[in-house]
C-alpha cells in the first residue's frame, strides 16, 4: 500500500513540476529528448519550421533576429498544424571549426555571448530552461502553430551557429533538429554594416548607374533605453537630404566645422538652406537626394529615394536630423559606390550612428540652447564621447553602441555606354576630359608646399563653345623631401654664429601630442641652454628659438575610423617675439544670458618693467569692461554715467579709441617682431544663465569694481 500511495505522489510531483527535457550535466549537453517518451522521434514532413524574420542569408555580430517555431498550413484542410510542446536551443556550429567548450556550454542562458542571447516575448507561452543554458520551451500543453522569440547575435568572430528544434505533437509523436527544424546562420564578414569602402581616386566604370535609398530606422526605446525622451510621439527623423557627387566636393566632413545648412539640419530639421549649397555647387553634383523624414509612430519605419551615379560621381552623402537633439544627425560622408574593376556596386547596407554637428553644446536629447561659438569639428558620438553621463549615449564599459538607422542602397539599373569610342567625334560628350597626369614635384624641397596636376578636354573647341566649367588643375598640400630639413630650418642661424660654450644647447624634446583632439591643432617641442642662468645673456648675443610648433589634426573625429595623417606643417616663428603668458580668462561679461570672456597677454619690451606690462593687461580688459558696460548703462539710465566714462576716457585718443595695438605699443606698420601674434582671446560664456530681463550683455557693476584687482586676475610670469 506504501508503494502505491509513493508512487500517487511521485507523479501528481511530475505532473505538477514537469520538466520537459533532461540535462546530461556529465557532457554539459542537453537532451531534448521529450520526457518519458518510448519512441524514437518521427521523420520530419516537412509539418513544422524555424523561420528567422526577413530570412536573412547572414547575421549581423550584436544585431536583434525574431525566430519563431511555425506550423504550416494542411492545404486539404485549410488548417495549420499545431503541437504541444518545443524545444528551441542554438549552438556553435560544428563543421565550422569551432566547437562549444564546456565553460560556454554551462553559461548563463542569458549571457552566452559566443552563439548570442535569446529574449522571451510571450511568456504565456514559453520560457527558459532552468536547467539547460540557452534553450526555450514551452510554458503549458496547450496547442499552438506558432512560438516568436527575439534573438541577439552573438558578438563579431563568433562563427556560424545553427539554430536546432524540438516539437512534440504528443508524447509518441515527434520530431527534431532534421530539415525544417534546423537553420544555419554565419556572421556576414564581408560587410558589417559599419565600414565604407576605400574612396577611389578615378572610376573607371563606363555605364551609369541607378540606384534605389532606403533609409530605415532603428532609434527606439528598446534599442537606446538610456534616457530616451519622454515625449516619444515627439520623436523622428527629419526629411533626408543629400546628393551623388564627384570627389572633388564634400558637403559635410569628419574633423571639420559645419556649413550653416547643415547646421540648419542638424539644430531644426530643415533642409533649405542645404538644398540651396547643394545646387551652387551643380558641377560636382549628379543627383539631389531627398526623402520624406520618419516620425512617431513610425519612427522604426522606412523611407525612400533613388538617384543616378556615373564615372565623374561616382559619392554620395545624406544627412538626416536626430529630432529631439541639440545638433545631432546620422548620414553618411563620401560613400564611394564605383569597384575598381569598373562595375557598380549591386548592394550595400551601412549602419548609421549619431554624428554631432559641433554647432550646440547640449549634452541630452532636450538640452536647452547651447550655441557653440566658434563651431567645433564634426564627430561621431561614440560611448566614451563626450565624455559626459549625461549624454544618452554614454557608457562607463564603453560597450558597442546600437545604430540609430540603416541604409540599403540596392543597384537598380545600369545604363550602358560605348566606351570604346569615347574619343570618336561622333560619341564625344561636350565636356569630355581626359585623365589627370602625375603629380609635379613639391615647390618647396623643405617643408610645407604646394603640387600640382591637370587634365585636358578631349575637344577643347567644343568645350569652349560650350562653356564646359570641369575642373582642369588640381592643387594639394605637400612636404619636401630632403633630409635634415628641421635642423636647416632650425639652427641655420644659430649655426653660423658660432656661440660660446656658455650657450650651448639641449637637444630638442620630442613633440607633444596633438593638441586638439579632432581637428586642427599644433604640437610643440622644446630646448634650452645647458647652462640655465646664461639663458638671458645667450638669449641677448645669440638669440635662437627654444620652441617650435607644427600643425596636426586629431584623428578621433568619426570614432574608429581613421584619416591617413599627413606630414605636420612647420610653422617658423619669430625668435625676438617674446610675450608674457596667457592671463587667467576674465569673469563672464554677463550673469544672465550670453556673455563674453577674455584672456590677453602682452609682448615683454626688454626696456619696460613687469608693473608696465601688467598696466598694458589692466587697460585691454578696462577697454573690454568699458564695451561690455555700455549696454546696461544706456539701458538703466539712457546714458553713460561717469563711472563708464572714467573707465573709457583712459583708452581713448582725443575721443577715438585706442586699438588694441596701439595700447600694446605694437604699430600696424612697423616690423614689430610680434606683429601677426595673437594678444587677446575671447570665448562665448554664460551657457547656463538665466534669461536676460533686456538683451544686452552687460556686466554688473559689482563686478566690475572688483574686475581690476592684479591679484584676482593676472598671474603669468615675465
Amino acid at each position: 500500500m506504501r508503494i502505491s500511495l509513493f508512487n500517487i505522489f511521485y507523479g501528481l510531483i511530475i505532473i505538477v513540476n514537469y520538466q520537459p527535457f533532461r540535462c546530461n550535466a556529465s557532457l554539459s549537453k542537453c537532451n531534448r529528448v521529450p520526457e518519458n517518451s518510448t519512441v524514437n522521434k518521427s521523420p520530419a514532413d516537412g509539418r513544422y519550421k524555424l523561420r528567422i524574420l526577413g530570412d536573412p542569408e547572414r547575421y549581423i555580430p550584436g544585431e536583434n533576429y525574431t525566430i519563431s517555431l511555425e506550423g504550416i498550413l494542411r492545404a486539404s484542410h485549410g488548417l495549420t498544424h499545431k503541437f504541444t510542446g518545443f524545444f528551441i536551443t542554438v549552438e556553435r556550429d560544428a563543421s565550422d571549426g569551432k566547437t562549444l567548450s564546456t565553460t560556454t556550454a554551462t553559461a548563463s542562458k542569458t549571457n552566452d555571448d559566443s552563439v548570442g542571447t535569446f529574449h522571451i516575448i510571450s511568456h504565456a507561452i514559453s520560457k527558459f530552461s532552468d536547467l539547460c543554458p540557452n534553450i526555450v520551451t514551452h510554458t503549458n500543453s496547450l496547442a499552438k502553430s506558432d512560438v516568436p522569440i527575439t534573438w541577439t547575435a552573438p558578438i563579431k568572430s563568433s562563427g556560424c551557429v545553427v539554430f536546432k528544434a524540438t516539437v512534440i505533437e504528443h508524447r509518441d509523436v515527434w520530431y527534431m533538429d532534421e530539415g525544417t527544424l534546423s537553420k544555419t546562420l554565419c556572421e556576414d564578414n564581408t560587410d558589417s554594416g559599419d565600414s565604407q569602402p576605400l574612396i577611389l581616386e578615378e572610376c573607371r566604370a563606363c555605364d551609369e548607374a541607378k540606384y534605389e535609398l532606403t533609409f530605415e530606422g532603428l532609434w527606439s526605446r528598446n534599442t537606446h533605453p538610456k534616457d530616451f525622451p519622454s515625449n516619444g510621439w515627439l520623436t523622428k527623423f527629419s526629411d533626408v537630404i543629400g546628393a551623388s557627387h564627384t570627389t572633388e566636393y564634400r558637403f559635410w566632413t569628419y574633423g571639420e566645422p559645419a556649413s550653416e545648412g547643415l547646421k540648419e539640419v542638424a539644430e531644426h530639421g530643415s533642409t533649405r538652406q542645404l538644398e540651396r549649397e547643394l545646387k551652387e555647387e551643380s558641377e560636382h553634383i549628379r543627383t539631389i537626394i531627398k526623402a520624406r523624414g520618419i516620425s512617431y509612430p513610425n519612427v522604426t519605419g522606412k523611407t525612400f529615394a533613388v538617384f543616378r551615379v556615373d564615372a565623374s560621381h561616382h559619392l554620395v552623402s545624406l544627412v538626416s536630423m536626430i529630432y529631439p537633439s541639440p545638433d545631432w544627425f546620422v548620414g553618411v560622408s563620401g560613400l564611394e559606390l564605383c569597384l575598381g574593376n569598373g562595375s557598380w556596386i549591386e548592394q550595400k547596407i551601412l549602419n548609421l550612428y549619431p554624428v554631432d554637428a559641433g554647432t550646440d553644446s547640449g549634452p541630452t536629447y532636450i538640452s536647452p540652447d547651447q550655441p557653440t561659438i566658434p563651431k567645433e569639428p564634426i564627430r561621431r558620438i561614440k560611448p566614451n564621447y563626450p565624455n559626459d553621463p549625461r549624454s544618452p549615449f554614454y557608457d562607463q564599459e564603453n560597450k558597442e553602441m546600437k545604430p540609430l538607422a540603416r541604409l540599403y542602397l540596392s543597384r537598380q539599373r545600369l545604363y550602358e555606354k560605348n566606351c570604346d569610342s569615347i574619343t570618336s567625334q561622333d560619341s564625344l560628350n561636350d565636356c569630355a576630359i581626359g585623365k589627370w597626369t602625375e603629380w609635379s614635384k613639391c615647390d618647396n624641397p623643405c617643408g610645407k608646399g604646394r603640387r600640382s596636376r591637370q587634365r585636358y578636354y578631349l575637344n577643347p573647341q567644343l568645350a569652349y563653345q560650350k562653356n564646359c566649367k570641369k575642373k582642369l588643375t588640381d592643387h594639394e598640400e605637400c612636404y619636401g623631401t630632403k633630409s635634415n630639413c628641421d635642423d636647416d630650418f632650425i639652427d641655420e642661424d644659430y649655426s653660423e654664429q658660432n656661440p660660446s660654450p656658455e650657450c650651448v644647447l639641449t637637444d630638442w624634446t620630442s613633440f607633444s601630442e596633438c593638441s586638439a583632439v579632432c581637428g586642427k591643432g599644433h604640437r610643440s617641442r622644446t630646448r634650452r641652454y645647458k647652462i640655465r642662468k646664461n639663458h638671458k645673456k645667450c638669449q641677448k648675443m645669440y638669440p635662437v628659438e627654444l620652441e617650435q610648433f607644427i600643425d596636426c589634426k586629431g584623428k578621433s573625429c568619426s570614432g574608429d575610423e581613421i584619416s591617413v595623417e599627413q606630414k605636420p606643417q612647420v610653422r617658423k616663428l619669430d625668435y625676438r617675439c617674446r610675450l608674457t603668458e596667457w592671463s587667467k580668462w576674465s569673469p563672464c561679461s554677463s550673469t544672465c544670458g550670453l556673455g563674453e570672456r577674455m584672456r590677453v597677454r602682452v609682448p615683454i619690451d626688454k626696456n619696460s618693467s613687469a608693473n608696465d606690462h601688467v598696466h598694458k593687461i589692466m587697460k585691454l580688459f578696462k577697454k573690454f569692461n568699458s564695451k561690455n558696460n555700455k549696454y546696461r548703462n544706456e539701458i538703466e539710465n539712457g546714458n553713460r554715467d561717469g563711472e563708464e566714462n572714467d573707465a573709457g576716457n583712459s583708452n581713448e585718443r582725443d575721443g577715438e579709441e585706442l586699438s588694441d595695438l596701439e595700447i600694446l605699443g605694437v604699430s600696424s606698420s612697423s616690423k614689430h617682431p610680434c606683429i601677426n601674434e595673437e594678444f587677446v582671446q575671447k570665448q562665448a560664456c554664460g551657457m547656463r544663465n538665466k534669461p536676460c530681463e533686456y538683451e544686452f550683455y552687460g556686466m554688473p557693476r559689482k563686478m566690475k569694481k572688483t574686475i581690476y584687482r592684479k591679484e584676482k586676475l593676472y598671474y603669468f610670469h615675465v
